[in-house]
């Protein structure tokens, strides 16, 4: 098994709680990562001879399910804490709880659109069928 993972203090791990997040998730048996948006609503921590392995409870943003899901953090590579939309509404995130010395995926975000060809909102005022 490949070691790309989180590794998180409990303290850092409280911090996400409450937070809506946009994690990547990796898998060793899956060639690409995924990128999903969550809110985190609590945190399990390891426990010796209970529960070896720490993760999120998480509620995922797209889903109307009413319970929410273990995110091991052993499968995370990234997460990125959703601090607010920008008031333009172009919805990129704006924040990031920073992780120490992380060498993990630096992939871009998009950039904010907000110039005189592309307005905040990303209509180009083109007619699209």
């Amino acid at each position: 098994m490949t070691s790309h993972g989180l590794t998180l203090d409990a303290a850092t791990a409280f911090a996400y709680v409450g937070q809506a997040v946009l994690v990547e998730l990796v898998w060793d048996d899956e060639p690409e990562p995924f990128w999903q948006c969550m809110n985190i609503v609590g945190v399990v921590l390891p426990v010796e001879g209970i529960q070896e392995h720490a993760y999120f409870l998480a509620m995922e943003l797209s889903s109307s399910t009413r319970y929410p899901n273990e995110v091991f953090f052993s499968d995370i590579r990234t997460i990125r804490a959703m601090r607010h939309r920008d008031r333009h509404g172009s919805g990129n995130v704006l924040g990031r709880i920073a992780l120490p010395n992380s060498a993990r995926s630096r992939a871009a975000l998009p950039a904010r659109r907000n110039s005189f060809t592309v307005p905040a909102n990303g209509s180009t005022g083109a007619a699209h069928p």
